[in-house]
């Protein structure tokens, strides 16, 4: 769910080692509550959507105001996605951090102060330029500030941090449906706004990127700043060298090498299949249809027999699920690889969904809703049944949670050449933003149009996604950069390919490839590598 930044480890004696304290784990957790702020904002309003107040207090709550809420979230995620990379690099990524939690703060009380729908579509949207930024922002500022033996674990502890926030929604909103004022869904809107509060304080608490200081010119301040960090004010300390030199280099390569624009991206016919597949690989860990059950959980567990207080508890209880099996799946992504946990993930998830709609189908009856104002599935009648699609549903998020929700991001973060990483991450992130907006908005036109029929397509389309991966996405895992895009060049169909003999066969075109990206970090740009190599 979250756009992670899987960070490559940079070159250097793997025997220096920070001597990094408390100060950064402060930094790091506190940098982090961006993540927290999108999990939180993305949970929200699942729960406030069934409070029969909030029904009330916005009715006619139509299905597709209740996609509104959802989908307008994620329109501002994709501009804030989109402009988050100019914020960093003309304000710095912390006090990008800091404007992005003030905006959220502004969305935020637009929520908890509506008095009409407007107000709350309005907000949803402002909330969402702040997350979608956050989601980039926060994972880059903590990954340019950590020792490279740790980066990975950020990975994790940024989808932790999104989760844990979709779990205090969940039971925040369980809570307060128990009050019967308009405050049962102004406190769960209210709360978001304090932690946004504490991350506005990001200037005087966090010292700057070192990154985006050397990008500055500022070195001597990146000097300060990684001394402090890594070398308990020694300035001299072998880490805190080693770091500002790779730094400085990593700067010097990417201004050689990197494409400037999305236009060029786009334009360069040879990125057009890594593109293909890292948009595609972003856009269905959408398409999976676990929105669907993240989104409206609550609606799901209401025509699964749980009322009132029980379907956000079931709703809390799914949150837990999230988290508890977010941990197995970045520990298995470096073990089994990615491509074998996006199958495992897809055929979980595509069975849970073609039983959901047996038992919905077979076992309930569609009728009206007046509170819901859409046709819904009514399973009173048999409530074995409905238990067990209320089991599926945790089966479902267990899936997803070990695979493609920190897969996928992995996955689009590693595949891209180092001429085009930034840009393509960032393009591929913005897609799956769209593809977000497409399926919060359609859902609930779905569910009431078909009522069980939306999980049979969702299921058709995940089977679909099963069979395109299984051809088309090669497997990252253990591989260089440069072996990456090599492989890219090879066979569409992957399903056969010889990894290690094609590379093999192709080792000289690896070589030139490194010593493209060595001689423009040396400050040489690549056609000036391909005119010396022909003289």
């Amino acid at each position: 769910m979250a756009p992670i930044i899987a960070v490559k480890e940079a070159k250097g004696d793997p025997n220096i080692k920070s001597d990094a304290g408390w100060i950064l784990y402060v930094n790091t957790a506190f940098a982090a509550l961006g993540g927290f702020l999108f999990g939180y904002d993305f949970g929200v309003t699942s729960s406030v959507m069934v409070m029969q107040p909030f029904q009330t207090y916005f009715a006619p709550l139509t299905p597709g105001l209740r996609g509104a809420l959802n989908s307008l979230m994620g329109t501002g995620a994709v501009f804030g996605c989109l402009i988050a990379g100019w914020m960093s690099d003309r304000w710095g990524r912390r006090d990008s951090v800091a404007i992005s939690a003030f905006v959220f703060i502004i969305g935020g009380v637009l929520q908890t102060a509506s008095v009409h729908i407007s107000m709350q579509l309005v907000g949803r949207f402002i909330s969402g330029l702040s997350v979608g930024a956050c989601s980039v922002l926060s994972p880059m500022y903590n990954a340019e500030l950590a020792p490279k033996e740790i980066r990975g674990r950020l990975v994790g502890f940024q989808q932790l941090m999104i989760n844990t926030g979709l779990l205090l929604s969940g039971w925040i909103g369980f809570g307060t449906n128990y009050m019967t004022t308009d405050w049962s869904w102004r406190i769960p809107y209210l709360i978001q706004v304090f932690p946004a509060i504490v991350l506005c304080m990001a200037p005087f608490v966090l010292p700057r990127s070192p990154r985006w200081l050397v990008e500055k010119g500022r070195i001597e301040e990146a000097h300060r700043v990684l001394a402090k960090i890594h070398g308990k004010n020694n300035f001299e300390h072998p880490y805190v060298l080693m770091e500002l030199q790779e730094i400085k280099d990593n700067v010097e390569l990417e201004n050689n090498i990197s494409v400037s624009n999305y236009w060029k991206l786009l334009a360069d016919r040879a990125n057009s299949r890594v593109l293909w597949v890292g948009c595609s690989i972003a856009v269905f860990q959408q398409l999976t249809g676990a929105n669907v059950i993240m989104y409206y959980a609550p609606l799901m567990f209401q025509q699964a027999g749980l009322d009132g207080n029980m379907s956000l508890l079931a709703n809390g209880i799914n949150y837990i699920v999230m988290v508890i099996f977010c941990l197995p799946g970045m520990w298995l992504v470096d073990k089994i690889g990615r491509i074998k946990l996006m199958i495992i993930g897809s055929t979980g998830m595509c069975v849970g969904f073609i039983l959901m709609a047996a038992l919905y189908g077979a076992c309930g009856y569609t009728e009206w809703s007046e509170s819901e104002l859409m046709n819904v599935v009514n399973m009173s009648e048999h409530p074995q049944a409905a238990n067990a699609v209320i089991a599926f549903i945790f089966i479902f998020v267990a899936f997803y949670g070990t695979t493609w929700a920190p897969v996928a991001w992995i996955y689009i973060a590693e595949i891209f050449p180092l001429r085009i990483r930034s840009k393509g991450f960032a393009f591929a992130s913005a897609l799956l933003w769209c593809a977000n907006i497409l399926v919060g908005q359609v859902t609930p036109v779905l569910m009431d149009a078909i009522t069980w029929g939306t999980y049979l397509i969702y299921a058709v389309v995940g089977v679909i996604m099963l069979v395109w991966v299984i051809l088309f996405a090669p497997e990252p895992k253990g591989l260089s950069l440069e072996e990456m895009e090599v492989i890219f060049s090879g066979p569409i169909i992957v399903t056969k390919l010889d990894y290690e003999g094609y590379l093999t066969a192709h080792r000289e075109e690896i070589e030139q490839k490194r010593a493209e990206v060595e001689a423009a970090a040396a400050g040489k740009k690549v056609n000036e590598v391909s005119l010396e190599e022909k003289a």
